[in-house]
């Protein structure tokens, strides 16, 4: 698999559920294969595969990991394992995947001991209709942050779930180049909306200097045309 697979990533199970991994298996089955493996084992594998890059491969098998062998490029694979994953809830430990907002309303608890925690994140409170209530919406965690069990006992008095569960890459080799989270992970709206306003920067540079291509000819005739009339006297 590893000499012959287009694309290889490594990946963690941590916090990946079995019916996660079951329904990519289902519905990728002709364009990705999930291994589940010992360590040293794939270790062994890399180092006899004689594939470029596979001592920094073999470097970032730790802990529970998941391989991934793909026809698709890793920037697509990990686009469609965005979509797998799901929300659950935050237990002491767990790293914040986003920044965990309490949001400002009613939270239907009691004042009592749960007051006092409120107060030991921060939270700004009120007693309403005889319930807690938060007065403004409250960032308790940014991205990054570890999750201290006082902040998971009020995500879980609030059925908050903060935390984006699923399988996300690591490491991966392609065309015997290696790419990281940070690399495949594309914002494809914003993206777009990037390589949309290059496009027209371009195309207002060659229209202002007369530059002349199958994009910009129609735009500078027609500004010549108009120029033209501008100075000619009305027939």
């Amino acid at each position: 698999m590893f000499k012959e697979s287009k694309t290889i990533a490594i990946s963690s199970l941590h916090k990946v559920r079995s019916t996660q991994l079951m329904s990519l298996r289902k519905s990728f089955r002709n364009d990705l294969t999930i291994l589940v493996v010992k360590n040293n084992l794939a270790k062994i594998a890399l180092s006899k595969s004689n594939i470029s890059k596979s001592k920094e491969l073999s470097d970032e098998i730790k802990g529970s990991t998941v391989f991934l062998f793909s026809k698709m490029d890793p920037f697509k694979l990990q686009m469609i394992l965005n979509k797998g994953k799901i929300d659950v809830s935050a237990k002491p430990g767990d790293i914040a995947t986003n920044d965990i907002v309490i949001p400002s309303g009613n939270t239907g608890i009691p004042p009592g001991p749960t007051l006092s925690e409120f107060k030991g994140l921060d939270i700004p409170t009120k007693i309403e209709t005889g319930m807690i209530s938060v007065a403004n919406d409250t960032v308790v965690a940014k991205t990054g942050d570890e999750v201290t069990p006082l902040l998971s006992s009020i995500l879980s008095r609030l059925s908050i779930k903060p935390i984006r569960a699923g399988i996300s890459i690591k490491l991966s080799y392609f065309d015997g180049l290696l790419f990281s989270t940070e690399d495949v992970a594309i914002d494809l709206d914003e993206f777009i909306s990037a390589l949309s306003s290059s496009h027209n920067f371009a195309l207002s540079l060659g229209i202002n200097e007369n530059y002349f291509s199958v994009d910009t000819i129609s735009f500078i005739l027609n500004n010549a045309v108009v120029a033209q009339r501008g100075r000619a006297p009305d027939c």
